[in-house]
């Protein structure tokens, strides 16, 4: 079973996410290129808040591809072009994970661009998930 947790020892994290995870061995693990804000009908979707929901659900097909869900995932990675967008990229985030019913909470780093591959894209999500 994968293990997330936060020592006691340091400063709690600053939003809905685990300072750790551990995966056990022989655990099976899915890395998930970068997901933006795009639906599976090609159309990118509205603003930070709808880019980020649509980037998660399709992290999720990914997974449920190969029988995973999104309370198996470890890490993310998010890229975003606008430090103001946080707010809606935690909104986003919620719709989806349910970060506030106690929804999986990865371990997270977000890291600011110029821009990313696509000018109107808003942000960029790769995962890592695991499963015993």
């Amino acid at each position: 079973m994968v293990h997330r947790f936060n020592p006691s020892s340091m400063a709690p994290p600053f939003s809905p996410y685990s300072q750790g995870v551990e995966v056990p061995a022989g655990a099976r693990i899915i890395y998930v290129a970068g997901q933006v804000g795009v639906g599976p009908d090609g159309t990118l979707a509205d603003g930070i808040e709808e880019q980020t929901a649509q980037a998660f659900r399709n992290i999720q097909i990914v997974l449920r591809e190969r029988r995973m869900e999104l309370e198996d995932l470890v890490e993310t990675r998010t890229y975003m072009v606008n430090p103001d967008d946080i707010p809606g990229y935690r909104a986003g985030r919620a719709k989806v994970l349910k970060t506030g019913d106690g929804g999986p909470r990865p371990a997270v780093a977000m890291l600011f661009v110029t821009r990313l591959a696509r000018p109107e894209w808003l942000i960029e999500i790769c995962a890592v998930a695991a499963k015993d």
